[in-house]
């Protein structure tokens, strides 16, 4: 006889005197079944400890903001704004890319007949409204080592958000960091990023030297998961600005291909060649009206040399028997 048919005639014999105490068991049993299911709940509430997913950059065709959380070396700021669009000129071009560094060039859109002063020329050509600064509410970051609480200023002014006034350094390693935009003019939104320790790297210069990888190091953060990016630039007066970026694993060390190194080369050297290194972590979400990033960094500029290039912006900067040609701010 199954099992079932077996404990409801053995409940029948006990008869209706005991259903009482029965009724009051099966609350107390259910009772403690939902205590159960309640004390898992927490549990699983309690283990569930999975930072938020970070998404990374936007695609410069969608970018209309980004937000930052920046540690410089003597001091700490937040800003930040979104646009109602997409400015043509930061829609930069892969011109090669190697492993994980890319040289990328800025174009720069022409119109025939110019543009009015509140329009800008796109990449086809045509001069379309100048993207203007959007009102997206209240903008508050915390886990920063002070929560900061940013309001656009107000009185016609572009709404560009900013606080200066922070703590240095404005967040811990392994802070959990989060902002959140009510919204206004947009929709809100919410995005996060992560502490880690300041970037450090030895003191000594970065030598670009044509038909060579360049070779970087730094003080790794392991217990963070932020990477690393670093930024050339060599040609400061050219007539189309390229950069490269590599943005790469938090490892301690990494190299620029000799491909990339002689295409930057190519084209061009002159002025004081900028190098920069940044621990960084990146993350992004789609608007109203495009794609919003939001970076929680630390910066330091490095010493960036061209092997066979003196820099210079007046005649003290140049060795003897050398000037300095001013439009290529080099020492000739």
């Amino acid at each position: 006889m199954h099992w079932s048919l077996l404990l409801l005639m053995g409940l029948l014999v006990i008869g209706t005197a005991c259903d009482g105490d029965d009724d009051d068991d099966s609350a107390v049993a259910d009772d403690d079944d939902a205590t159960d299911d309640d004390d898992d709940d927490a549990t699983d509430d309690d283990d569930d400890t999975t930072p938020p997913e970070l998404r990374g950059a936007c695609a410069f065709e969608d970018k209309v903001g980004l937000f930052v959380v920046q540690h410089e070396e003597a001091y700490s700021y937040v800003q930040g704004e979104v646009r109602d669009g997409v400015v043509p000129i930061t829609i930069l071009e892969n011109v090669v890319e190697e492993g994980d560094c890319i040289l990328w060039r800025a174009n720069n859109p022409f119109c025939d007949p110019p543009c009015q002063p509140d329009e800008t020329c796109d990449l086809d050509g045509e001069c379309i409204p100048y993207p203007t600064n959007m009102d997206v509410g209240t903008v508050t970051v915390t886990g920063l080592n002070e929560a900061v609480e940013m309001e656009p200023p107000g009185g016609g002014m572009p709404a560009t958000y900013y606080d200066t006034q922070m703590p240095h350094p404005a967040f811990d390693p392994g802070a959990e960091i989060e902002l959140v935009a009510t919204g206004n003019e947009i929709g809100g939104f919410t995005l996060h990023g992560e502490g880690f320790a300041p970037i450090e790297i030895p003191d000594e210069p970065w030598v670009v030297v044509e038909g060579q990888p360049l070779e970087v190091t730094w003080t790794t953060d392991s217990s963070s998961r932020a990477t690393v990016w670093v930024r050339l630039n060599i040609d400061q007066h050219g007539t189309t600005p390229v950069e490269v970026w590599c943005d790469v694993a938090d490892s301690g060390s990494m190299s620029i291909p000799s491909e990339v190194v002689d295409t930057l080369v190519g084209y061009g050297v002159s002025g004081f060649a900028t190098g920069t290194i940044y621990r960084h972590t990146l993350d992004s979400v789609d608007g109203d009206t495009g794609c919003i990033e939001f970076e929680v960094v630390s910066r330091l500029p490095a010493d960036l040399q061209v092997e066979g290039h003196i820099p210079c912006d007046s005649p003290d900067d140049c060795p003897e028997g050398m000037e300095c040609d001013y439009a290529t701010g080099t020492c000739v």
